[in-house]
């Protein structure tokens, strides 16, 4: 096998390199793969080269993606086009290329994998190239990967320097702007051997992926999953997102090994985020930054594991973040590789892995790929010796990134102290909940006793003095035993023991029952309660006990806190497969500076009671644990005088909707 990698300007520098005497002079091969890799996404630019060479090797086996960073004889250019000339002595290639538009992923798989199984040579590896940012291109990759093939698979994903999603693949005669191509090598002298290297750390909190999308990430832990990066990075929703967030990836642990899922776009309107590869509802995941010392130490490792192999080409898959993380240091990963064998390549937009172990598409890491013909020839100076003269040591120059490293090492540190301590609070909150379940229950039974004996006492009392002391133990063995019984239900939900009997129930006729009751105490106040609502039945799936504590807790609160001759008017609407319920006051309005801790546990507002009712601070906190445990949100708009609104939704399930 004969490598020759070259970078090209224009079309008049390919014609000198194919009149080349190292070009011209290899005449006695098998086959010829060229690849090209080229900042230039006009399909123009590709069909020439193609023509161009097929006029010198007719029978050439031409490939290739536009990329963000152009790999020859080790060193990134950019903005240039990488040719690379593979000349195989005996092995055989066969290409095969689809359009492949989003939803006909897992179709065109299915064909490339009955393609190969037809091929009546043994399959010694195959190259994949894509268009990830126009199709999932995991799940093409995945049809391949799990369907028991014993080569592996290697390649990247095209990319785009504007980052516009104007990607393409090539195949030597037409340009894919939804596509993939492959290239499947046989032969029974041909070796190939691949290795990989992430160099990425998780640094944040522990987080879940609770809601996905096709390749994108919809919400995390329950919120919409741009708040992540906003929230922790301050990076905004805007043109600049994928820059500002690239170097941040998602450090998900799948199938015993670290992967990690690059952020891409933003949608706007609700905040998902697209990602180029597959990702899982329940996947945990850290947000993690590259380690500089630890990518060139990783990158170490498979530059002796090629030593090793001694190949005669390498073919380097690495991704963009790679490169925006190590700037100009870049080349320290990459160009060792040139002194084992002549190396080129392209920076992607996701690389494909897969051999007898372990098979992604990945993001952030380095795919190296060793090709050779025979066996190893041995050379008069090993490898491994000229890797080592090749090394720049200098203690003084572009040492920055060891700096950033130490950094990384320190945030880690102070993460692995904040979870420790964590874990000792959470150990501490469940043994207070246990205790205050415990206290709770065993001073109930007795107060009930005092508040019946005490009802009792009162209606029996003929001094008027001892009448009103006796309803005076009353009122606040009552208060108290309202206040145990939330107490219990905080300590239950806290424990994670928020057990949910979901029934088929009329969320309408609920609605309308309820205010019957909670009428009665409005009656009081002399306020009115209407109900205006756009449906006249909805069927919900819900904890019919749990949504009547969230009505009556709501609805009275509004009792509680509005004027007499009031009203408080409550509307239920449909917003795509949500219900939406709003209980509006005409109250005192709640300060705007308070109304983020309305729903916090034993928070309470300057606002004050009309008619001196009792307030603990604990209902707003169960009502909004007992919604989100329905899969649902609530909130709250108030302005200070005029009123309140607290509105809270509920998830249609699809088989109970019958509007």
């Amino acid at each position: 096998m004969h490598q020759h990698n070259f970078k090209i300007s224009d079309i008049s520098d390919l014609k000198k390199i194919l009149q080349s005497d190292e070009i011209s002079h290899s005449t006695t091969h098998q086959s010829l793969l060229v690849q090209v890799f080229s900042a230039h996404n006009k399909s123009d630019w590709y069909l020439t080269i193609g023509e161009t060479i097929k006029e010198v090797y007719p029978d050439a086996v031409i490939t290739g993606a536009t990329s963000v960073g152009e790999i020859t004889e080790g060193r990134i250019f950019t903005n240039s086009t990488a040719v690379l000339f593979s000349f195989f002595e005996s092995a055989k290639l066969n290409l095969f290329s689809y359009c492949c538009q989003l939803g006909e992923e897992e179709k065109v798989g299915n064909a490339l994998l009955r393609n190969t199984k037809l091929l009546d040579d043994k399959i010694k590896g195959m190259l994949l190239l894509s268009t990830p940012i126009a199709n999932d291109s995991g799940k093409i990759f995945n049809t391949l990967a799990t369907s028991s093939l014993d080569f592996p698979i290697f390649g990247g994903g095209a990319g785009d320097y504007a980052n516009e999603r104007e990607t393409l693949v090539f195949d030597g005669e037409q340009c894919y702007k939804e596509g993939v191509v492959a290239v499947c090598f046989s032969g029974n002298n041909l070796q190939i051997e691949l290795s990989t290297c992430l160099g990425w750390q998780p640094l944040s909190k522990e987080m879940t992926i609770t809601d996905v999308g096709d390749v994108a990430v919809k919400t995390i832990d329950n919120m919409p999953a741009f708040s992540v990066y906003e929230k922790y990075l301050g990076i905004k929703a805007d043109n600049n997102f994928f820059q500002n967030s690239l170097e941040f990836p998602f450090i998900i642990t799948r199938n015993n090994h670290e992967i990690a899922r690059t952020p891409f776009f933003v949608n706007e309107d609700d905040q998902s985020i697209q990602m180029v590869a597959d990702v899982k509802a329940g996947e945990k995941f850290r947000i993690g930054y590259g380690n500089p010392q630890t990518i060139k130490e990783e990158s170490a490792v498979l530059q002796h594991q090629m030593c090793n192999f001694k190949p005669e080409a390498i073919f380097i898959y690495t991704c963009i973040c790679r490169r925006f993380l190590m700037q100009d240091e870049v080349d320290f990963e990459t160009l060792p590789f040139n002194a084992i064998a002549p190396t080129a390549g392209f920076y992607t937009f996701g690389e494909f892995f897969s051999n007898n172990s372990f098979h992604a598409l990945l993001n952030s890491s380095m795919v190296t790929v060793g090709f050779r013909e025979g066996e190893p020839i041995t050379k008069a100076e090993s490898s491994n010796d000229t890797l080592k003269k090749n090394t720049l040591i200098d203690p003084y120059t572009n040492q920055h990134n060891r700096i950033l490293s130490r950094l990384i090492f320190f945030i880690n540190v102070l993460i692995e102290q904040m979870e420790e301590k964590s874990l000792k609070l959470k150990v501490l909150n469940e043994q207070k909940n246990e205790i205050i379940g415990i206290v709770a229950h065993d001073l109930r039974s007795p107060l009930g006793v005092i508040q019946g004996f005490s009802e009792l006492l009162e209606d029996e009392m003929k001094n008027e003095e001892h009448k009103d002391f006796a309803s005076l133990i009353h009122t606040e063995s009552s208060n108290l035993l309202y206040l145990l019984n939330d107490l219990l239900d905080i300590s239950k939900i806290e424990s994670g023991k928020l057990d949910l009997k979901r029934k088929e129930i009329d969320y309408i006729a609920l609605i309308h029952r309820n205010i019957k009751t909670n009428s009665f105490f409005a009656q009081k106040k002399n306020i009115s309660i209407t109900v205006e609502s756009e449906i006249e039945h909805q069927l919900l799936s819900v904890d019919e006990g749990q949504i009547i504590q969230v009505l009556n807790n709501i609805i009275g609160n509004a009792i509680k806190y509005s004027y007499p001759d009031s009203k408080i008017k409550i509307k239920v609407l449909k917003k795509d497969d949500q219900i939406i319920t709003q209980i509006i006051d005409q109250g005192q309005g709640i300060p705007k500076e308070e109304l983020e801790n309305v729903f916090t546990m034993f928070q309470k507002t300057s606002t004050k009671p009309t008619g001196g009712e009792a307030s603990h601070g604990l209902g707003l906190a169960i009502v909004k644990k007992i919604v989100e445990g329905h899969k649902g949100q609530i909130n709250v708009e108030s302005n200070q005088g005029k009123g309140s609104m607290f509105y809270f939704s509920l998830p249609i399930d699809s088989c109970f909707d019958n509007c």
